[in-house]
């Protein structure tokens, strides 16, 4: 199943994304994370970025790893999955929700692998249990490779046979840190 993209969704995800870090504490913690070569520092930030919807969001609506049931006819070993997010924006219709997903990896290449992978396991989630606009990925990852990032995203996307969007795609640098995101 591929759940639409709308533009809309996008630009409201990565302008979240672009607040967030602009945080100084955020920054600040990334240079610490570098500096000290500390890894499996996802659930932290997932923290942080909870903090950041509940202090900066008017009305928020977000949930974190809210249990949803799989669609059975596409999952048969799992019953549930939990979305990292999902998040509702002001004067979206209600009980709507974009999911996000979240990935961080010392290899690019892992962290996008990762990133498509959840991807595929949120798409299988049954209709009736929640109502998805859409699904996105974000992989934060050192910047330091030397890489084509939204050609590596495009080739993992083809090769499970999801679409690439290059408009809804974001890959930035998260200022004064080592490392950047893509978001798609």
């Amino acid at each position: 199943m591929s759940i639409k993209k709308p533009q809309a969704d996008f630009e409201y995800m990565h302008g979240l994304l672009k607040d967030f870090f602009k945080r100084r504490n955020i920054r600040s913690a990334l240079r610490v994370i570098d500096e000290q070569e500390i890894t499996g520092w996802e659930i932290w930030f997932q923290v942080e970025f909870a903090r950041f919807l509940a202090e900066h969001i008017s009305e928020p609506v977000w949930e974190r790893e809210c249990a949803v049931e799989f669609d059975y006819r596409r999952e048969e070993l799992r019953y549930f999955f939990k979305p990292d997010f999902i998040i509702r924006k002001k004067h979206w219709v209600r009980e709507r929700f974009v999911a996000l997903e979240i990935k961080q990896h010392t290899q690019l290449g892992n962290c996008l692998t990762n990133m498509v992978a959840d991807l595929a396991k949120v798409a299988k989630i049954r209709k009736s249990e929640l109502d998805l606009r859409s699904i996105w990925a974000l992989g934060i990852f050192p910047s330091d490779q030397e890489a084509d990032v939204r050609e590596m995203i495009e080739a993992k996307l083809e090769g499970v046979g999801q679409t690439y969007y290059e408009a809804r795609t974001a890959t930035e640098r998260i200022p004064r840190t080592a490392f950047s995101y893509a978001l798609f």
